[in-house]
């Protein structure tokens, strides 16, 4: 079953995280078929851009956390970076990217919406490092993507106090 819902809308690709049961979690189905979408979407020359956005009622809920602490244990053989693959691909298309937040927007979710060039939400949006509350780093470029859309005290409040 696919996690990834792949729409053409004149120029716009519209890609929807569809995996509402598990509030769109990033695993490694999710960032295999986003990373072959914009290998797609990129080679189209009909399209203009991609929006992202989420089933149900959260954008992405993050990543699975026994995934990120298998890659933890293994970091050692480079599998860390695999849980980032989705998000870093998403950052570095040529294509204008928009994060349509719909729900919470938690961890690595938080990190797909950083990826994206523009940013909309709507009222039922919630962000959330969670990074620290679970004992785990910001990472995937979590704080360097945050600095740059906000100010230093906003960027420290949001990771150390989760506001």
């Amino acid at each position: 079953m696919s996690v990834l819902r792949i729409e053409r809308r004149d120029r716009v690709a519209v890609l929807t995280f569809d995996d509402p049961d598990r509030r769109n979690v990033v695993s490694d189905e999710m960032n295999e078929e986003l990373l072959a979408a914009f290998d797609d979407l990129e080679a189209d020359d009909g399209i203009g851009a991609v929006v992202l956005t989420g089933a149900g009622r959260a954008f992405c809920a993050g990543a699975v956390l026994d995934d990120l602490l298998e890659a933890g244990e293994r970091d050692s053989e480079g599998s860390l970076p695999d849980i980032y693959r989705g998000f870093l691909r998403v950052a570095h298309t040529s294509l204008p990217t928009v994060a349509a937040v719909n729900g919470a927007a938690v961890g690595a979710g938080m990190n797909m919406v950083l990826a994206c060039d523009l940013v909309v939400a709507g009222r039922s949006a919630r962000f959330d490092s969670r990074f620290l509350t679970i004992g785990i780093h910001p990472g995937g470029g979590h704080t360097w993507r945050l600095r740059n859309i906000t100010d230093l005290q906003t960027a420290k409040a949001m990771v150390l106090f989760e506001q």
